[in-house]
């Protein structure tokens, strides 16, 4: 008996719901048939005529092929004298209507099967080669075997078959290792009367292969051979959006194994040995069925299509929740505002049609769980994207009745928000669903059924789901079943799909800081009202999940991915939480599984660990970060976020080794966080304190008594930084463009002789008179030297003034260094202003007899705002050197 490692290789599986081996093997080959009763019994009738013909190649090999058998009496009479067997009449019957060159091709293709089927050292050099012979031999025999296109049988089958073409998909660079006996490939389909060279090959209905030699391929999830199949679909899923689940070959020297990757699970079948005739007659057997069976059958997305004349995709969304705002022309349907279980069973009324752009803005990292993907769409074929749509897999208990909050999705929390928000009239920016629900996938023979890992698996399904789903704890989850309990409930996946709006850029986008703390807080103040009016609780603060949308010319903050949000007054969320989350951004408290309800607090705290990657001061110290919350285990992580954040020396430590000095309002607000988190004055710290009667008081846990009064602080706080912020940047633009302005009209009256060059010198930003900008007196500046270009005449001004313009040009040198620009010694610059007054033959301006400064002139009709007295001595002291 084989393994039960070998059927699922994932870790949540547990041994107990493994089925035998030979039980696996006959659901395996009902699987790789046509879910249509008439394609099912033509592949069933097909399979043997096929092999048959396979055999007779075989037997005939190696080459030179032997003289085509003639049909007349006279050479059958003589053919059965000399002991040669008679063929089958179908045979005979094709084999007459073969020409000679027909004949010596698949000869030729039946003597490198050969050398595959036993293992000869010629497959094991040429693998791909070999693999893509016993395909075109299979194909050709089954093109030949097919009935006339006049029967219905064969007209469909005609139209619905195809045959598979092996082609390797990583090259000798990309292998892991030189010594590597791993070869991958794809079985690409075409159409069996199609030339192989037309083959689509990023189709869904591909097949995932791999030919090894290694000698211990018997049980591949006892090797790493288990981790070139996980490779080998990522890579196929990701260049093919539209995949539900596929096939896999795992070919060896003589031997051959089939697979049947979804979500969860690896199912592997047993293995097929190329030596014998049953093995080689297994192998067309389940070849046929794959190359009749329909396109989702093979695991492709029919609601999902390629449009070759507009470049996009187009995608049918079902509507089990829709907008009734969406289109004011349509009447709401009864029942479409909330979400229920029986909605998910019951067919839907309408589906909404979208045009997507061929590349994902989002795809998941790994095919198995989620896979989460989300594209740029638009209502019409020829508009600017303007909607997202959002694919992905969920995991939920079968047992769920959609009577309580706890069942909600999601779909359903989104629908939720939506019409709470618009009854409040609340002007945060959050994602409007316009229609979601389970995809329909139309099998022919019935009525469309939803896309779920049933309609995948079969009986199958009963096996290999995870025991325990991300964010349920093991009491939420019913007990596993065997076949002889089919009315238990059990786990599955649900194929989800939804359109919303607007559509946003990642905080990764933005190209200033103030800009990131505007964005950040208009997200949480979204967060806050959300919390507010509909009482749910987002729970997955991360990178990925905060938008920027241009809203006009506001630049506003949106939360994204409501996948793990919750009513807050929810039993999953009062009672045994779990952890659910983006890793590296979890709270300590969600990472140790803490049975405290979740509150805004823990969201706040993943701001914290977000404001840590934004402030990063380099790429290095970002993976070093992530590195460390995201490769050790959640107990682990939450014992460094306990140390990093027990006092406020362990966090300047953290923040000097780790984060940009030069963010300075970042790093404030990460301060004035950690301040209304960590240290409120009944709570404070996170290390936990042991009581006299020997019981340990745990500040993050008595953090949940005062959540509310922790959550207003921190909003204030951001509210507070935000607004100083965005009064340094409204400050800053002005200035810049004042200084630009400057600049112009210098460029435009300076003569030809000595042309202007633009600079960027906080000695230009003067609030100079409008009126006085139209002033023709403007004389030449000097190209001598950029630090000189911006600069005015002094000759003019009082001391006061001049030392006003030095303080400006100190804190422009500041700014400077903290940008990492190279700025001049004052020596050299010093050098530079004297150079360039000789040069422009102006005066040199004595200050206090210590400095000697050099400027070109400024309209004399320019006046500067009245300064603020200013003590000399001090400044002379401070500039004298």
């Amino acid at each position: 008996m084989d393994s039960l490692k070998d059927v699922c290789g994932h870790q949540y599986s547990l041994p107990s719901e493994q089925p035998a081996p030979a039980y696996l093997d006959s659901h395996l080959r009902q699987l790789a048939q046509p879910f249509s009763q008439t394609l099912c019994a033509l592949a069933v009738d097909l399979a043997p005529v096929v092999a048959d013909a396979v055999e007779a190649h075989l037997d005939a090999a190696p080459p030179p092929p032997s003289p085509i058998i003639s049909t007349t009496p006279t050479a059958r009479r003589q053919h059965r004298r000399t002991g040669t067997p008679a063929r089958p009449r179908a045979l005979r019957k094709r084999v007459s209507l073969m020409t000679t060159v027909a004949m010596a091709e698949r000869q030729h293709l039946a003597a490198t099967v050969l050398e595959l089927c036993d293992g000869q050292k010629g497959a094991a050099d040429a693998p791909v080669s070999a693999i893509s012979a016993m395909f075109a031999l299979l194909a050709a025999e089954l093109r030949d075997a097919l009935p006339d296109a006049v029967s219905s049988a064969g007209a469909a089958a005609r139209q619905v078959g195809r045959a598979f073409t092996a082609l390797g998909t990583v090259d000798e660079s990309q292998r892991r290792s030189e010594n590597d006996s791993v070869v991958e490939f794809a079985g690409v389909p075409h159409q069996l009367d199609a030339d192989p060279d037309s083959a689509d090959f990023n189709s869904a209905e591909s097949l995932v292969g791999i030919f090894t030699a290694r000698e211990d391929a018997a049980e591949p999830f006892s090797t790493g051979l288990v981790e070139y199949l996980i490779a080998g679909m990522n890579r196929h899923a990701r260049s093919r959006p539209n995949v539900r689940h596929a096939w896999a070959t795992v070919f060896t020297c003589g031997t051959v194994r089939f697979c049947l990757l979804e979500s969860d699970a690896i199912h592997v079948s047993s293995e097929l040995d190329l030596g014998t005739r049953d093995g080689r007659r297994a192998l067309a057997e389940i070849y046929i069925g794959l190359c009749l069976s329909e396109s989702w059958r093979l695991g492709a997305d029919p609601s999902m299509r390629w449009r070759t004349d507009i470049e996009r995709w187009e995608i049918e969304c079902p509507a089990d929740v829709s907008d009734p705002h969406a289109n004011p022309d349509e009447q709401p349907r009864p029942g479409a505002r909330r979400l229920r279980r029986s909605a998910r069973f019951a067919p839907p009324a309408t589906s909404m049609t979208v045009y997507a752009q061929r590349l994902a803005l989002f795809t998941a990292d790994s095919f198995f769980g989620r896979f989460t993907r989300c594209f740029a769409a638009a209502r019409t074929p020829t508009a600017e994207p303007d909607l997202v749509l959002k694919d992905s897999w969920q995991l939920v208990p079968d047992n769920c009745s959609g009577s309580s909050s706890d069942d909600e999705d999601e779909i359903a929390v989104l629908d939720r928000i939506r019409s709470r928000m618009d009854t409040a009239q609340s002007d945060a920016v959050f994602p409007r669903l316009l229609c979601g629900g389970t995809v329909r996938i139309d099998t022919s023979d019935a009525a469309a059924a939803r896309d779920t890992s049933l309609l995948i698996l079969d009986d199958l399904d009963a096996y290999t789901r995870w025991t325990v789903p991300h964010g349920f704890r093991k009491k939420d989850v019913p007990e596993p079943t065997t076949p002889l309990q089919p009315e238990a409930p059990r786990l599955r996946r649900l194929h989800r799909r939804m359109v919303s709006g607007p559509v946003g850029q990642p905080l990764q986008a933005l190209k200033t800081e103030h800009d990131v703390v505007a964005v950040l807080a208009d997200a949480m103040h979204s967060h806050t009202e959300i919390l507010r009016h509909a009482h749910i609780l987002h729970r997955d603060i991360s990178l990925n999940n905060i938008m920027a949308v241009r809203i006009g010319n506001d630049l506003r903050g949106m939360l994204i991915d409501f996948d793990h949000g919750v009513d807050i007054a929810a039993v999953r969320n009062q009672k045994l939480p779990g952890n659910v989350g983006t890793g590296p951004f979890m709270s300590i408290a969600n990472l140790e599984g803490l049975d405290v309800p979740r509150t805004a607090v823990d969201d706040w705290e993943s701001l914290i660990c977000l404001l840590f990657c934004l402030a990063a001061k380099s790429s290095e110290a970002r993976d070093e970060m992530g590195h460390i919350f995201a490769h050790v285990n959640a107990h682990g992580a939450a014992d460094v976020k306990r140390e990093m954040f027990q006092t406020t020396a362990a966090l300047d430590s953290v923040i000097a080794r780790f984060l940009n000095p030069s963010y300075l309002v970042l790093i404030r607000l990460i301060r004035e966080l950690h301040k209304a988190i960590f240290m409120h004055a009944r709570c404070q710290g996170t290390a936990q304190i042991l009581l006299r009667s020997n019981r340990q008081v745990d500040p993050v846990q008595r953090r949940v008594q005062y959540a509310e009064e922790i959550h207003a602080r921190c909003q204030s706080v951001l509210t507070k930084v935000a607004a100083d912020s965005r009064s340094m940047s409204t400050l800053s633009d002005h200035m810049a463009s004042i200084s630009h302005q400057c600049c112009d009209l210098r460029r435009a009256h300076a003569p030809l002789s000595q042309p202007c060059e633009s600079t960027e010198s906080l000695s230009t930003l003067l609030d100079v008179a409008p009126e006085s900008l139209h002033s023709p007196h403007l004389c030449s500046r000097s190209t001598s030297d950029t630090l000189t270009d911006s600069r005015p005449d002094l000759r003019h001004l009082t001391e006061t003034q001049l030392m006003q313009l030095l303080e400006d040009e100190e804190l422009a040198l500041r700014k400077r260094k903290a940008k990492g620009e190279q700025a001049d010694s004052p020596h050299t610059k010093r050098r530079k202003m004297i150079h360039s007054a000789e040069h422009c033959d102006l005066p040199i301006v004595q200050l206090s007899s210590t400095r000697a400064l050099s400027f070109v002139d400024l309209p004399a009709s320019v006046h500067l705002p009245p300064v603020p007295p200013v003590d000399l001595a001090n400044k002379r002291k401070r500039f004298s050197t």
